[in-house]
């Protein structure tokens, strides 16, 4: 039964027609005593050896056929009274339940779709480059030209830097110019190392400082080109900050939107759930006109 079939403008509360159906649920228990109770036979009951006899039961006179019928109607017409205002509580209770827990459903999933679209779209921070990222950028030239300063460098500086071998030479042909001779004990014999520079000292310090300068210089050089890269790498990493800065702010802000958006669906919600729950508050049982007859009925006993 649609629930539009058991309200109405006019009617009863559900207080009042839960009443009426326990009037009629007592109402038709009373029916249903006096047709359990019919006999169609008059029962007497008498003692042998007395002339006096008791009346049990008088049974149903040609008057009781018609309350038996009465009854009958009595009986179906309440038990319909009862049935209607139940269902119509319980469809009074059940929307006022929905009332309480109902939903923008469409509103709801057109948000939820958005907010999903959104999420999915949720910037991520560009990865920085790399050293190896900026030489792949440079020319064949360039990439050449740092590779072999890199190796010029290095090699340089392994040998003539502190503990390098040409380092080590040097110290040791100055010690030995200044020690010429060592002595060492061998048994019972006395061993006698002489040692006599072949070479200039001032040739061996002009090739150890020009080696020298020429590392610096060569040193120089690799540093301005690991400085292109260290500045790239940077710039690269400022420049991908900055546009992740301004995406996520951008993201962020739909995304406090969206969540301003929901708390006004939400409000709008509230409001309508509010008004339907005071609807159904209100809505009066209709009576219908079968059972009208049986609403009076009650009133009159």
């Amino acid at each position: 039964m649609d629930s539009k079939s058991f309200f109405g403008d006019k009617g009863l509360s559900s207080t009042s027609a839960n009443h009426y159906a326990n009037l009629a649920k007592e109402a038709a228990r009373r029916q249903q005593n006096f047709l359990t109770n019919i006999r169609f036979y008059r029962t007497e009951m008498s003692v042998i050896g007395m002339q006096d006899r008791e009346v049990c039961n008088e049974g149903c006179c040609p008057n009781d056929l018609n309350r038996i019928q009465r009854s009958l109607e009595l009986i179906s017409g309440l038990n319909s009274l009862i049935a209607f205002f139940r269902e119509a509580i319980k469809e009074k209770e059940r929307l006022a339940a929905e009332a309480l827990t109902w939903e923008n459903k469409e509103k709801r999933a057109d948000h939820e779709a958005r907010y999903l679209e959104l999420q999915s779209a949720k910037p991520v921070r560009e990865a920085y480059i790399t050293e190896s990222d900026v030489l792949a950028s440079w020319s064949v030239g360039e990439r050449e030209k740092y590779l072999s300063l890199e190796a010029e460098a290095s090699t340089y500086g392994k040998y003539i830097h502190e503990d390098g071998c040409i380092s080590n030479a040097r110290v040791d042909l100055l010690s030995k110019i200044n020690n010429p001779k060592t002595i060492k004990e061998n048994g019972r014999d006395t061993i006698v190392y002489s040692y006599e520079p072949t070479v200039d000292t001032s040739l061996v310090e002009e090739m150890y400082f020009k080696f020298q300068k020429h590392q610096r210089e060569v040193q120089a050089e690799l540093n301005g080109m690991k400085k292109r890269i260290t500045d790239a790498i940077e710039a690269h990493k400022v420049s991908v900050d900055e546009k992740y800065r301004l995406a996520y702010a951008k993201w962020n802000e739909e995304v406090s939107a969206l969540t301003r958006e929901f708390q006004v669906i939400q409000e709008e919600e509230s409001a309508v759930r509010i008004k339907m729950s005071s609807d159904v508050k209100n809505l009066k049982i209709v009576v219908p006109k079968r059972i009208e007859q049986f609403v009076l009925y009650l009133n009159e006993q």
